[in-house]
């Protein structure tokens, strides 16, 4: 008999352990470091608060806080009235540090967009200038380009008006021998031997005919050749 109710016992226990309540499941959780402190008409709990509580961070003027002393005396929020020191602070408490580090970091930030935003500007700037910059440094290229092609041309009509006065001194001299040999023919019709002197004038004459033609074949191929 002991079996069966050792086997009764048994499932019954485990009966009432599936059938029990799971226990719940831990969360994470923190302590509010918000606090109000009440505000007493006397150096003690004894004394009627004056105000039910100043939030923790809260600026006050202290009027009397003697050393070792468990109260203080304080004014501020409309409050004149006493608590305890150990809620009391000489320096700002951590929260106000954190908010005016966080309020310091958004300064940051902030300043830091605008020198980005600035940083980006100067390049768009600087890039533009350097387009700019290839843009008159071409121009200034076909400019000087230019200017050597006119010099070029403005170079041709001098070595043309050199060569012009050339040939027209030549043209001169070969006048002025021209001259001599008319002269010379006149001399020579009334001497006997007319047809010979005739006949060495025609060869002077053919001379310098042919010189001239060569000659200013020779200049205008030079010409041609510049």
């Amino acid at each position: 008999m002991r079996f069966p109710l050792l086997a009764c016992g048994a499932a019954a226990a485990l009966a009432l352990t599936f059938a029990s309540p799971a226990p719940a499941q831990a969360a994470t959780g923190w302590i509010g470091d918000t606090i109000y402190v009440p505000v007493r008409a006397g150096a003690g709990n004894g004394f009627r608060i004056v105000h039910r509580g100043l939030r923790s961070g809260a600026q006050v003027e202290i009027l009397q806080w003697d050393s070792g002393a468990d109260w203080v005396h304080i004014r501020g929020s409309g409050v004149d009235g006493w608590v305890e020191a150990q809620y009391m602070s000489r320096e700002p408490i951590a929260r106000q540090l954190l908010e005016k580090a966080q309020q310091r970091a958004k300064e940051l930030e902030a300043s830091h967009q605008t020198l980005r935003q600035q940083l980006t500007d100067m390049t768009r700037e600087r890039d533009a200038l350097a387009t700019d910059k290839r843009s008159l440094n071409d121009s200034l290229s076909e400019r000087n380009q230019a200017m050597e092609q006119l010099q070029q041309v403005a170079a041709d009509p001098l070595r043309l008006d050199q060569a012009n006065r050339k040939l027209n001194e030549e043209l001169s001299l070969l006048r002025t021998e021209l001259d001599q040999v008319r002269a010379e023919n006149s001399l020579l019709r009334n001497d006997r031997t007319y047809r010979g002197w005739l006949f060495a004038l025609l060869t002077v004459f053919s001379g310098v005919a042919l010189g001239w033609y060569f000659k200013s074949r020779a200049s205008r191929q030079r010409n041609s050749w510049v």
